[in-house]
């Protein structure tokens, strides 16, 4: 029975991880024969100089991001607790 849990899980996991990398793979397209030479020619690169931005008198704060923290704790609250749950029932019966 574990072993048919632990085929199961893999099988799932498998099914999700495996087209996620599929596209990472073929990510890049590189050019083994007849490729077009790649030149690169001088260019001029010249800049004006920046503009000089009054100062702003704005008190800048930092974005409030404890919806994170919160969100994130309650994530690992259900997983402990379901985990919890999934032992007692494995253990009634066994």
């Amino acid at each position: 029975m574990k072993i048919t849990r632990l085929v199961a899980a893999s099988a799932v996991f498998a099914g999700a991880a495996l087209p996620l990398g599929m596209g990472v793979a073929h990510a890049e397209d590189p050019c083994y024969q007849n490729c077009p030479s790649a030149e690169v020619l001088p260019a001029d690169v010249s800049r004006a100089a920046p503009a000089v931005l009054p100062a702003q008198t704005s008190r800048a704060t930092l974005p409030f991001t404890g919806a994170d923290v919160v969100e994130l704790s309650l994530v690992g609250i259900g997983a402990v607790g379901i985990g919890t749950v999934l032992v007692r029932r494995s253990r009634r019966t066994a």
